[in-house]
């Protein structure tokens, strides 16, 4: 994999052009992560549309982590994998709490939105940094500050921000690193992510 010297400047994208072989087209590694797609998931299972997400990744050492989780999922009561939604019972609460409140319609309009609330409730120093800068059409993200948070809320804050702008700031060799990114925590980003494909109706078990 290339360095990324310029990553988060301006000649981020120039630099990523710049690194690509003459003739040959960058994997799709990053496809499973900004398309929104319209289905219905009434009758769709969790760990189904974890197995629809994995064949869209390229990397396998990506691949084998999501694949642990949906064996960790299949072998839990139903109970316990709509627990697993969620980071813990208080973002649970709390993201629900935004939900039925119907100051938010964007969450239901917008998939990239969906998933940047629904990773940024998931951290109590994040959010508590971040709602003053959230309302009912975007999320301003240039006003956050974050300053003093810790690994995993800085993953977490980055990879909100990524799936709100598309805007590419976790690789997928980083999600693939356990000494990076935990189980759990990965479990979260990929949650996200199905937010984002298919909306908050991801959730429906957890809702």
């Amino acid at each position: 994999m290339f360095a990324k010297f310029m990553r988060g400047t301006p000649l981020a994208d120039i630099e990523i052009e710049m690194q690509l072989i003459p003739g040959f087209t960058p994997p799709a590694s990053g496809i499973f992560r900004g398309q929104q797609r319209y289905m219905n998931l009434c009758s769709v299972p969790y760990e189904e549309l974890l197995g629809l997400f994995m064949k869209e990744i390229e990397l396998q050492a990506f691949a084998l982590r999501v694949q642990r989780i949906i064996e960790v999922t299949s072998n839990r009561r139903e109970s316990e994998a709509k627990q697993m939604l969620f980071r813990n019972a208080e973002h649970k609460r709390r993201f629900q709490s935004i939900g039925r409140s119907g100051l938010f319609p964007k969450l239901d309009e917008s998939y990239g939105y969906a998933a940047a609330i629904f990773l940024l409730t998931a951290d109590d120093f994040i959010w508590s940094e971040a709602k003053n800068h959230v309302d009912k059409q975007l999320i301003h993200f240039e006003a956050i500050h974050i300053h003093g948070v810790d690994l995993e809320g800085y993953v977490i804050f980055h990879m909100a921000k990524e799936l709100y702008s598309g805007k590419t700031h976790i690789t997928v060799s980083e999600l693939s690193d356990p000494e990076l990114i935990n189980d759990k925590l990965l479990r979260l980003i990929v949650n996200a992510f199905l937010v984002r494909r298919y909306g908050i109706n991801a959730l429906k078990g957890g809702r």
